[in-house]
């Protein structure tokens, strides 16, 4: 990536860390989410179109979200598409 010449100096690297905090946080409070959503789900015995319904998720995050085996296999399935196609690519 090329600096431009207005950018201030070290901005750069200030927005990188920025970037990198947020994306470091990102799956800690994506489990803390799911979590929430489960347990609430289960104290109030609600069904997944509810849940749908109140978070505003699509049908498959919610899926994922109420189970986590779900998400991981979803998860190492694009893993492996990935892999596959920089592979081949």
């Amino acid at each position: 990536m090329t600096r431009s010449k207005d950018t201030p100096a070290g901005a750069e690297e200030e927005l990188r860390a920025v970037i990198a905090e947020y994306e470091a946080a990102l799956p800690r409070l994506l489990e803390a989410r799911d979590e929430a959503i489960r347990r609430i789900a289960a104290e109030r015995n609600l069904k997944q179109i509810d849940v749908i319904r109140i978070t505003g998720y699509s049908r498959e995050t919610v899926r994922q979200v109420l189970n986590p085996e779900v998400r991981a296999a979803t998860k190492k399935a694009a893993e492996e598409r990935k892999a596959a196609k920089e592979s081949h690519g």
